[in-house]
């Protein structure tokens, strides 16, 4: 499972990159088209921003964020409420148009790495 996983994984960050190439086409892996593509950019607490590119079908999503000027692929997993995207060390949890990153290596009570972060036009 964990080669599946690079391998979509690795798929994901192609697709994003060469999704301006191939626009006229939905990026896909094994078959599974994701018809909806779209870059969000957010705003948070201390000035800070975050750009997140989210993939969505019907049964899979995944997103890639930009973290420090690096792509991190991140894919949905279970939650109560909002969507849970989780990728190597980090948490992107959103609700609507707001969201909150963590970092995963620290302690459970330590602040998040990103806070308040809400959608921009």
């Amino acid at each position: 499972m964990t080669t599946r996983l690079t391998l979509v994984c690795n798929a994901l960050l192609l697709a994003t990159i060469g999704a301006s190439a191939h626009a006229a086409r939905s990026p896909g892996i094994d078959g599974v088209r994701f018809h909806d593509v779209r870059t969000v950019r957010y705003q948070c607490d201390g000035g800070k921003t975050l750009s997140v590119r989210y993939f969505n079908s019907t049964d899979n999503q995944a997103a890639v964020l930009r973290i420090d000027g690096k792509p991190v692929l991140a894919v949905t997993t279970v939650s109560a409420s909002g969507a849970r995207y989780v990728g190597g060390r980090y948490e992107w949890w959103t609700k609507g148009e707001e969201g909150t990153l963590r970092d995963l290596m620290q302690p459970e009570n330590a602040a998040p790495a990103l806070a308040g972060c809400k959608a921009t036009p």
